[in-house]
């Protein structure tokens, strides 16, 4: 089984647990526009915001907001899917965004991650093929939604300057080297002064000075609350896991609960 298959199975997974708890709880209805086949990236991204009543300025909380409007979004290891970082369908007009710790470890990238797949799921809908054009059209309506041209040319400097590119970055949810490509968009800088300022970037990216904690709203929760009510009116888990046919283990996993039980720890010896 291949990786896209593996998470197919994997969302057709989390759409069973939808649909499951729709009989008990009522979840956001599915509310994304409908897209011209032709319409550029850019103007599908001008369209989502829109249509979800985006204001003029950073999209705070992207994920709380995708959940607002019916997408379910979920974080799944990557020992599942290995070579797909991200992923999305829809399944019986659900949509399911899928991704993994390579990028929801960063928030950065795992905003730019939903983003990108929320592009694929207004722009590529009707299409099974796989491109490096379809993904340059993601990530263009990736860009285009967190970061809109007119905002962006009187937000960003007239020249390369990565102290205000990261401080612009935070206040817009995106990352410096996001934005480095949004200069090269709008011809401010080079593709050589990019590459450059790429290079700077990568000596000087510490991991650990990811300000994730600094946003909230990125985390999927979703299936967790509606769990969380349906167990408020009595249907628990294990319930949903035996009219599921699935362990329990597994449903509170796909819910993003943590297992809380105490390890047993063998030692040889």
């Amino acid at each position: 089984m291949s990786d896209r298959q593996k998470a197919l199975a994997i969302s057709t997974l989390l759409w069973e647990l939808t649909f499951a708890l729709e009989r008990y709880v009522r979840l956001p209805e599915t509310d994304l526009p409908t897209i011209e086949r032709g319409t550029s990236p850019s103007a599908a991204a001008s369209i989502l915001r829109t249509h979800w009543q985006i204001p003029d300025g950073p999209v705070k909380h992207l994920v709380a907001t995708a959940e607002s409007h019916g997408v379910v979004v979920a974080t799944r290891p990557v020992s599942e899917v290995e070579s797909v970082d991200a992923f999305a369908v829809t399944i019986v007009e659900r949509p399911i965004v899928i991704t993994t710790p390579r990028r929801s470890a960063n928030v950065f990238r795992h905003r730019f991650s939903i983003a990108h797949e929320l592009g694929h799921l207004l722009l590529h809908a009707e299409s099974p093929e796989q491109s490096a054009a379809i993904e340059r059209e993601a990530d263009q309506f990736a860009a285009a939604f967190l970061t809109p041209a007119v905002a962006m040319e009187a937000a960003l400097p007239q020249r390369l300057d990565l102290a205000a590119l990261d401080r612009i970055g935070r206040t817009w949810g995106v990352s410096p080297h996001s934005l480095v490509r949004r200069m090269v968009e709008l011809r401010r800088v080079t593709e050589s002064s990019a590459r450059r300022a790429f290079q700077r970037l990568a000596i000087s990216n510490d991991l650990a000075a990811d300000p994730t904690n600094s946003y909230p709203g990125e985390v999927p929760s979703l299936l967790k609350r509606a769990a969380e009510l349906a167990g408020d009116h009595g249907v628990t888990v294990p319930a949903l896991a035996e009219a599921l046919r699935l362990p329990p283990a597994l449903v509170r996993d796909l819910l993003g609960n943590e297992d809380s039980r105490p390890v047993l720890r063998l030692v040889n010896g």
